[in-house]
């Protein structure tokens, strides 16, 4: 049974959307919080980051339910 961490490492493609999920989100919220300012360009790309994460863990989840059945 392969555990959640080798899945991660055996898809190094979901290595870019958590950067761009971590990375512009952070800077998203904390520019929010401080500047009381919201930037549509971190938005964006964090908005992109979090989707592309979704899609590939649910494909991941559909890939596995084909395969038990």
């Amino acid at each position: 049974m392969d555990s959640k961490l080798s899945w991660f490492m055996k898809n190094p493609a979901i290595y870019l959307r958590t950067i761009l999920l971590l990375t512009f989100g952070i800077e998203f919220a904390l520019g929010y919080i401080r500047e009381r300012e919201f930037y549509v360009l971190d938005f964006v790309f964090s908005i992109i980051g979090l989707l592309m994460v979704l899609m590939s863990l649910i494909k991941k989840f559909v890939s596995k339910k084909s395969k038990s059945t």
